[in-house]
């Protein structure tokens, strides 16, 4: 890839997180006027029930959708960093390694990443809190603070943990370094950037990613750097939001890890 090319990073993140399918909270508040109303959004089904919903569950995205999500690329002259969450977590609590839980998926990114149209992030190993099943759905309340993997409260050495094994999991698949950290849910500690850092990740993007000031071997990539989609996004509102994105910039959108190698210059 041409490092000198202009223009900003595109991403789409959520890859592969089992968040899609066990984070879900509903609608607490309803506005009356200049008045938001409380509403009991998280009772039991409620939760689950558009729209009322404001996250999952939702489905994976497919083998044919990552088709022509690299046809729409290759067209327009762009290329985009997929946040992928290496390991997907069942209700039981295993974790399964993406190329293993989606195998047809896995193969096309990992097309696109030969192609030179596809970067690949770490988004983690589990996004989620998997301790006590943390990550579960709750009866009467949502679940959103445990869909955050690298929490305040998550000792170090799970955090080691999860960026090394991430780490091994997308770089032993796709064959390439992965250098680009996207944190799950923006939450992160200074501690998870030095470990990030030790763990061969350069590049951290996400909201008010330099919230704890220069940390030796790692560069920012956010605010207007960055244009962040999720992976619901085209689940939702179909890959056309994908192909609307791309006729906004001229030339078209980079990686991170472009973006990224310009700052450093």
């Amino acid at each position: 890839m041409d490092s000198t090319t202009s223009g900003n990073a595109l991403t789409i993140d959520d890859v592969g997180a089992s968040s899609k399918h066990f984070e879900v909270y509903g609608l607490t508040r309803l506005p009356l006027g200049r008045l938001k109303i409380p509403f009991p959004g998280n009772f039991l089904f409620l939760k689950y029930m558009p729209p009322i919903k404001r996250w999952g569950p939702y489905r994976e995205l497919e083998a044919s959708e990552w088709e022509r999500i690299l046809s729409l690329l290759e067209t327009s002259g762009a290329r985009l960093t997929v946040a992928i969450t290496a390991g997907w977590v069942e209700a039981n609590g295993r974790i399964v390694p993406f190329p293993h839980k989606f195998p047809e998926a896995a193969a096309v990114i990992r097309e696109g990443v030969a192609r030179g149209l596809l970067e690949i992030a770490n988004h983690g190993y589990t996004h989620c809190v998997v301790t006590d099943q943390a990550f579960r759905p709750r009866m009467v309340r949502g679940n959103r603070r445990f869909h955050r993997e690298f929490l305040p409260d998550v000792p170090e050495s799970a955090q080691h943990h999860h960026l090394r094994t991430a780490q091994a999991i997308l770089q032993d698949f796709f064959g390439v370094p992965v250098v680009t950290f996207v944190p799950p849910g923006n939450a992160f500690t200074a501690v998870t950037v030095a470990l990030a850092v030790e763990h061969g990740l350069r590049y951290l993007s996400c909201r008010d990613a330099a919230r704890f000031g220069p940390i030796p071997g790692m560069t920012y990539v956010n605010g207007a750097l960055v244009r962040s989609l999720h992976d619901r996004d085209l689940v939702v509102g179909g890959i056309e939001t994908l192909e609307r994105e791309l006729t906004r910039q001229s030339p078209g959108f980079v990686t991170v890890r472009e973006v990224g190698e310009r700052q450093r210059c």
